[in-house]
């Protein structure tokens, strides 16, 4: 009896370990079996999914696995990728990932598989607002449209970091959640003016011969400053119309925990006038973006009567959609008045009297068999 129960409580310390499952370019540490062959899977797809859209090539394998920690929680999807850089190359790297299962596959994966795409291209640290800003832009439509939303938020506060100042941030500063932000908004504002391969050679050329030089090359404006006028322009230009704000502001609440990546132990913080001295070959660490946004104080939730449409539902349940729109005609031009004719009076019935039943008299006949 007592060795069953000394084999029961190893095999249940070996259960709480977890499960590792290796792939070509991975080496997963999850709290089981089934979760490290997913994100296994997932990993793989992403590393060359991200490779074709932002290298348009494949990443060659790596000369060993990347080490990837999965922590399944309820807590807000945060990660972290360490590098550890040598002369243009890449000695060894680390990632680590935690969250709900979902929004890690969705979006916090490919926010760090992006990491070693930008890692491989340049053999070096990126700049901050390119690293990350490229790095928000692979990951779902949720995160992508809270952080163009949280920028027009900045903007409007004027709490933005200046252009200039944001390209030669070599640190994280202490208005992260604005590096996060104002990275992706002009990532994705110089995407779409170019392509991904073009805005990675425009980062390229920025970190080398600077950044006045590198928008007078690729994008033909004047300076940084011109720049900077023209992505506020586009953002004044394609800005949101009234009812989609409300409607964003109305689901807030709704949106802080499941679409949201936490900040972690990990985050560093600096002012722009002192930046953190890093030894040579110690490692960089590239994080997910932290969800909460710190210009705005915590939500408070109360409770709320059903609207019309919610009665009935029980928590948890979708409210069923509105109701399918009718496409309108336009008024016809030529049109005429119709003519209503009134409707003669039906004619009265004719009265039937009736009398006293009259009958015929009958012949006299003779019974049956009876001689006539």
């Amino acid at each position: 009896m007592r060795r069953s129960t000394t084999c029961w409580i190893i095999i249940a310390a070996f259960c709480s370990l977890g499960a590792q499952h290796q792939t070509t370019n991975f080496l997963i540490h999850a709290p089981n079996a089934q979760i490290a062959q997913q994100v296994g899977q997932y990993a793989e797809h992403y590393r060359r999914e991200k490779a074709l859209q932002w290298l348009g090539y494949e990443m060659p394998p790596w000369r060993q696995p990347c080490p990837l920690h999965v922590s399944v929680t309820m807590d807000g999807p945060s990660g972290a990728t360490s590098f550890h850089f040598g002369p243009a190359t890449i000695l060894s790297m680390k990632m680590e990932i935690q969250g709900p299962l979902d929004r890690l596959l969705a979006s916090v994966l490919p926010h760090e598989i992006t990491h070693t795409v930008f890692a491989h291209h340049f053999r070096q640290p990126v700049p901050r607002w390119a690293d990350e800003g490229g790095s928000v832009l692979s990951e779902d439509d949720i995160e992508c449209a809270r952080h163009d939303k949280l920028t027009r938020q900045i903007l409007n506060r004027g709490q933005q970091i200046p252009l200039r100042r944001l390209f030669n941030l070599k640190e994280y500063p202490r208005e992260v959640m604005c590096l996060y932000a104002q990275g992706y908004s002009m990532c994705d504002y110089l995407v779409k003016r170019s392509d991904r391969r073009t805005f990675l050679s425009f980062v390229g050329h920025g970190m080398h011969h600077g950044w006045d030089s590198a928008v007078q090359s690729f994008y033909g404006l004047r300076n940084v400053e011109a720049l900077e006028a023209a992505w506020l322009q586009h953002l004044r230009d394609t800005r949101q119309q009234p009812h989609q704000d409300t409607l964003a502001a109305q689901n807030q609440g709704r949106n802080v925990n499941p679409t949201a990546s936490r900040p972690t132990a990990l985050q560093p913080a600096a002012t722009a006038s002192r930046p953190i001295s890093r030894p040579t070959g110690s490692p960089i660490v590239r994080l997910t973006v932290p969800p909460v946004q710190p210009l705005d104080p915590a939500p408070i939730i109360r409770g709320a009567a059903p609207t019309p449409l919610q009665v009935g539902q029980r928590f948890g349940q979708i409210p069923p959609p509105p109701p399918f729109p009718t496409a309108s005609r336009p008024p016809a031009t030529n049109w005429q008045p119709v003519t209503v004719r009134p409707i003669p009076a039906a004619a009265p019935r004719p009265v039937v009297q009736l009398l006293a039943p009259q009958f015929e008299a009958q012949p006299p006949t003779a019974p049956v068999g009876f001689p006539r």
